[in-house]
């Protein structure tokens, strides 16, 4: 099977980046032909370049015509759908409020899976996508990577925020007094302190308790590690056997991070520490979430779409290929366009519209 996916960039690996990265890989592993198709192509781009995976900034470039696409980010996705008519679509949605995982609708596009409830909620409530369209594959932990400590400390005396959002003068601010006040060590990585570790299964072992919220809070706890749910949207609670699968549910991500910050309720958290729990949690995590389990359902996935395609079932009525063909030379005009931040400023108003209705006359 020949499989393109698809994400809007693959620079530092945080989120769908690194998602990509596993996922390309665990695919290639299998004996399928994969290749990636992205708008920048950036260091992990560059290290999947160098495990045999063609990664291209050009669909022109593509060895292979794809049996089946797994789609991040509706820039690129709609960009592939234009480029191979035949090739069923699977759009995958990692984020409530990204600009780029808003839905494009097309019936070539069989299957919109979201990686948690919250994102789900996107597709039926924001999106207004019906629920025999969706589905929900959870995120996952690549245990290869993430080994498990052999002790655990009944008691933290090391902490890490583990977050590419943490900055000196935000949030990590009220954690930092709080871990001063309980006595705890604190160290710090992520780009937006200037510390990103590339790889992070390195010196995961050495904190008992680290401060993250999704796939981050995810490799942490397979780790062994304790772990307090926090981020720039809020602060969560400490991950424990009791909560597990809610969380799990929502990502262990923004839908769980529902108060404000406050070191008085850092520091309750933290006393909430347990190296009993910890194990569970781990175990739990190791087993549940498990990176060969979650390949395995996305493969089963891939494998059906394709036959339902060949069968001739469709996804959503047709919202993308009536207009993509008069619409694609003005978005061609702002794609090649490098800086994201400056292509969200410029196209986002047009392309709300474009890919939740489909333009109007008087837009095209």
């Amino acid at each position: 099977m020949n499989i393109l996916i698809t994400n809007i960039e693959l620079g530092l690996q945080s989120g769908t980046v690194v998602y990509v990265f596993e996922l390309a890989i665990g695919l290639k592993k299998k004996g399928y032909n994969v290749e990636v198709y992205t708008r920048v192509i950036g260091d992990t781009g560059r290290e999947l370049i160098k495990n045999g995976i063609n990664v291209t900034e050009n669909l022109r470039h593509l060895k292979n015509i794809p049996d089946i696409i797994h789609a991040h980010h509706n820039l690129v996705a709609i960009r592939a759908l234009d480029r191979f008519k035949k090739t069923p679509v699977i759009f995958f949605v990692h984020d409530r409020r990204y600009f780029f995982d808003i839905p494009p609708k097309s019936p070539r596009i069989l299957k919109y899976i979201a990686v948690d409830y919250n994102c789900l909620d996107r597709l039926l409530i924001d999106a207004k996508i019906p629920e025999k369209y969706t589905g929900v594959i959870y995120n996952w932990v690549n245990t290869n990577r993430f080994n498990l400590r052999k002790e655990f400390a009944s008691r933290p005396s090391t902490a890490l925020v583990f977050s590419n959002y943490a900055k000196e003068n935000n949030h990590y601010q009220v954690i930092a007094s709080a871990c001063k006040q309980f006595g705890l060590t604190l160290d710090v990585i992520g780009s937006g302190t200037g510390n990103y570790i590339k790889h992070p299964e390195e010196i995961l072992l050495k904190y008992d308790l680290v401060f993250a919220k999704a796939k981050a809070a995810m490799e942490a706890l397979s780790t062994g590690a304790a772990v307090v749910l926090c981020d720039f949207h809020g602060l969560g609670e400490m991950v424990a056997p009791a909560n597990l699968n809610y969380l799990r549910k929502f990502n262990f991500g923004m839908k769980t991070l529902t108060r404000s910050f406050d070191a008085e309720l850092i520091i309750e958290e933290i006393n909430k520490f347990n190296g009993d729990n910890n194990r569970l949690n781990a175990e739990w995590i190791r087993e549940q979430a498990s990176f060969s389990n979650v390949l395995e359902q996305i493969i089963q996935l891939y494998a059906q779409t394709v036959e339902d395609y060949k069968q001739g079932i469709r996804g959503m009525p047709n919202t993308f290929d009536s207009w993509w063909s008069r619409a694609r030379i003005k978005l061609r005009v702002l794609l090649p366009v490098r800086g994201i931040f400056k292509l969200i400023r410029i196209s986002k108003k047009i392309l709300s519209v474009i890919i939740h209705f489909g333009p109007s006359e008087k837009s095209l």
